[in-house]
C-alpha cells in the first residue's frame, strides 16, 4: 500500500510496482525538522528554497557528467530571486535545504554572505521547519524540483519553480503542476501579480 503525494507521484508508483498497487493519493505527508518555534518573518516575506551546491571533489566522486546544481545556476537563482523581490518592496526570505558543513561550496558560501549585508534579505536557520516559513510568507519560490512547491502549492500559497538558465522544459513531469519559470523578466511578472491579488484582498478587508 503506497501514500503518495498526489497524482504524479500516483502514475510514477503505477508505472513501476503495476496495476496491483494500491495508492492512496493523500498531499503532502508532514513532517517537522525542527521542534523549535519559528521566529518573526517580516512583512510581505518572499519564502525563497534552494540546494546548495557542495565542493567539486564530491561530485567527482559521483562520476556524473551533469549537475544541475552547480555555483554558478544557484547563485544566479538566488540573485534574480533577490532583484525581482527587493524590487518589489519585499523581503527576500531564503531557507536553505540542510545544513551540510564543510561540504559547501565556497563560491555560494561567499555569495550567501554578500547577500547578507542586504536590507531585504533574511536567512533563516537551515534546521527550522520549511512549513512554518511557508506559512508566514505571501509567495514561494524553490529551485527545481524541491518539494517546498508543491507543500506551498498545497497551503494556497502562490508558487513556482524557478530555472535561472533556462536549462528546463516547462512541461517537465517532475514539476508536478507547478509552472516553472525560466527567466528573470518571468519570475518580475510573476511576482507582481502576486502582488496585485495581495493588495486587492488587503483592499476588500480594510
Amino acid at each position: 500500500y503506497y501514500l503518495v503525494w498526489d497524482v504524479y507521484q500516483a502514475a510514477f508508483i503505477r508505472g513501476v510496482a503495476g496495476l496491483s498497487a494500491n495508492i492512496g493519493v493523500v498531499g503532502p505527508i508532514w513532517f517537522r525538522t525542527s521542534a523549535f518555534e519559528m521566529p518573526a518573518l517580516p512583512p510581505r516575506a518572499v519564502a525563497v528554497f534552494d540546494v546548495q551546491p557542495v565542493r567539486d571533489a564530491f561530485y567527482n566522486t559521483l562520476g556524473t557528467d551533469f549537475d544541475y546544481y552547480t555555483p554558478e545556476v544557484v547563485c544566479k537563482f538566488l540573485s534574480d530571486s533577490y532583484k525581482v523581490v527587493e524590487g518589489g518592496g519585499c523581503k527576500l526570505v531564503l531557507k536553505r535545504k540542510r545544513e551540510i558543513g564543510k561540504l559547501i561550496h565556497p563560491l555560494y558560501r561567499n555569495h550567501i554572505k554578500e547577500l547578507g549585508g542586504l536590507a531585504s534579505f533574511v536567512e533563516v536557520d537551515a534546521d527550522r521547519d520549511a512549513w512554518q516559513v511557508i506559512e508566514h510568507a505571501i509567495a514561494v519560490i524553490s529551485m527545481p524540483f524541491t518539494s517546498t512547491a508543491l507543500i506551498a502549492k498545497e497551503m494556497g500559497k502562490p508558487a513556482i519553480y524557478y530555472d535561472p538558465c533556462g536549462f528546463l522544459q516547462k512541461d517537465d513531469q517532475a514539476a508536478h503542476g507547478v509552472e516553472i519559470l525560466c527567466n528573470i523578466e518571468e519570475l518580475g511578472a510573476w511576482l507582481s501579480k502576486v502582488l496585485e491579488k495581495e493588495s486587492a484582498s488587503e483592499g476588500k478587508h480594510a
